[in-house]
């Protein structure tokens, strides 16, 4: 028997094993794609989630430095207010406050890595203002050391110190009101109450 030519009719065996030949590979080539897409959504999941907790840890460890230094900068003022000021008490605590100083700066710089920006920003305005308040007790120790009355400092330098108090206070509901927005998107954020998480 001769073979066939090359344009004579294919028989419907022929048709059914050809068609079964390309929905095998169809199904090949189709399973392979959600295969990988599939992996890369899970990576991309887990990457995701990775990031989320770096960002806590480094929001957590900041949170905690500031408000400890913020604790310690209250205590320092309201000792420096007291009727039964006590100079050397308000230099061991400032010696307190400054010693948190170094532990405030890292915690900022992991906050500075992780961002995003505007949280990096916040934590850096929170550090500066807790930093402000320090500073200006700093000073006011050293002059009732070098021997200006502390009652005639208060009355003319109270003031300012209070400002500054209130606006550190606002830099941190800041800070940590961005770090709650990052972290649960979908909360509402309630207001913080001044003084919540102060402690003595």
């Amino acid at each position: 028997m001769f073979p066939a030519p090359d344009n004579a009719p294919v028989d419907s065996t022929t048709l059914l094993g050809l068609a079964g030949i390309s929905g095998t590979l169809l199904g090949a080539v189709v399973g392979a794609a959600g295969t990988l897409g599939s992996a890369r959504i899970t990576s991309r999941a887990q990457t995701n989630t990775e990031e989320q907790k770096a960002r806590r840890q480094a929001y957590s460890a900041c949170a905690t430095a500031l408000l400890a230094r913020r604790d310690a900068a209250d205590a320092l003022l309201d000792m420096f207010k007291g009727d039964d000021f006590d100079q050397a008490a308000v230099q061991a605590r400032l010696q307190e406050v400054d010693e948190q100083r170094d532990a405030v700066a890292r915690a900022v710089g992991a906050v500075a890595i992780e961002g995003p920006y505007d949280i990096a920003n916040s934590a850096e305005f929170a550090a500066k203002a807790i930093e402000l308040l320090s500073g200006r007790i700093r000073d006011w120790t050293a002059e009732v050391a070098g021997g200006r009355d502390r009652d005639e400092l208060l009355q003319s330098q109270l003031q300012f110190a209070l400002r500054d108090q209130g606006d550190m206070e606002r830099m941190l509901d800041n800070f940590t009101a961005g770090c709650r927005k990052i972290l649960r998107p979908t909360e509402r954020d309630r207001p913080t109450r001044r003084g919540l998480l102060r402690r003595r």
